[in-house]
């Protein structure tokens, strides 16, 4: 589930740039850090609502070999994830089955240039993403206590797009995206959480109009994030929390394998989560980008709320 709160999912959302052959910058929205203190840790079945608000800047981007693109190129977003989970009693396998559905609403700014002109779709909403799930409540690591989850996600292209734009709310292309989530209970105050992704996507068959090209795909994917969390007081979990995303094969365009254009980033930050009752949960996280290439690099400051139903 992209439970990003776990859901969280879809998230993250540094925005399909579709950039010219000579960098890439074509990812499509991800979870980049939306989710980490007891991601695998879902508190039962039942019906949840998790909102997050999300802002991330970034004053630099960076090509294939990590290197400022000139230009002055800048790019701002916040962004409003929604998502609604779904855990049934149901089980199969042994775990609960559920659902999963994210509706992302953003607003994008941009300056400078990467080439061509840092543009940006005022459009708002972005990407439907949806997905079943199986969570495991009750299972154990070395006889600790282990949650874990595996979803398959789908983007669907329902969001705001024109080829016009560098940058858009939607990315006009289709989204697979399996991923498997732990929270593991080293001690009752000390856990680590993970969330491990494969993403593929579709082509885009209308590209950013500079590209001119008929079709672009950019490539497949992996990328994780993590944290080490521990509950310094009832209920009070801090962390250390961040994500990683390494592309694994070269965008295509025109059907063409593009040279230098893998992307890649590294991030790491605090992050608090507080659970006020049974039913109500906030978090707050910042985190700053580092290693990047192909991608722009800056800093993504997350709030999020959860509630149970």
């Amino acid at each position: 589930m992209r439970n990003r709160v776990v859901a969280t999912l879809l998230a993250a959302l540094v925005f399909g740039l579709a950039g010219t052959p000579s960098f890439a910058f074509n990812q499509p929205p991800l979870n980049l850090g939306l989710t980490d203190i007891l991601d695998g840790a879902l508190p039962g079945p039942g019906t949840y609502f998790t909102e997050y608000i999300q802002a991330y800047q970034a004053d630099k981007f960076k090509d294939h070999d990590g290197n400022s693109i000139p230009g002055d190129p800048k790019v701002a977003n916040v962004l409003s994830m929604n998502q609604f989970v779904h855990v049934y009693n149901h089980k199969i396998l042994g775990g609960h089955l559920g659902v999963d559905v994210l509706l992302p609403i953003v607003a994008i700014s941009g300056s400078g240039s990467v080439g061509p002109p840092v543009s940006t779709n005022p459009a708002v909403l972005g990407d439907l993403v949806a997905g079943p799930f199986l969570q495991w409540f009750d299972t154990k690591l070395l006889g600790r206590p282990f949650f874990q989850r595996v979803e398959l996600d789908f983007t669907l292209p329902t969001g705001q797009y024109d080829n016009k734009y560098l940058i858009n709310p939607g990315s006009n292309l289709w989204t697979i995206e399996p991923y498997y989530a732990f929270t593991w209970f080293l001690t009752p105050e000390f856990s680590t959480s993970w969330r491990i992704h494969y993403t593929y996507n579709t082509k885009n068959d209308d590209p950013f109009v500079a590209l001119g090209a008929n079709d672009l795909q950019p490539g497949q994917a992996f990328h994780f994030n993590y944290s080490f969390e521990y509950e310094f007081f009832k209920n009070f979990r801090g962390a250390v929390a961040g994500y990683y995303l390494k592309q694994l094969s070269d965008d295509e365009v025109n059907g063409n394998s593009q040279a230098d254009t893998k992307e890649q980033v590294f991030a790491i930050g605090p992050a608090v989560s507080w659970a006020a009752s049974q039913n109500f949960f906030l978090g707050l996280k910042t985190q700053w980008e580092s290693s990047a290439e192909n991608r722009p690099e800056g800093n993504r400051t997350t709030f999020r709320m959860t509630y149970k139903f």
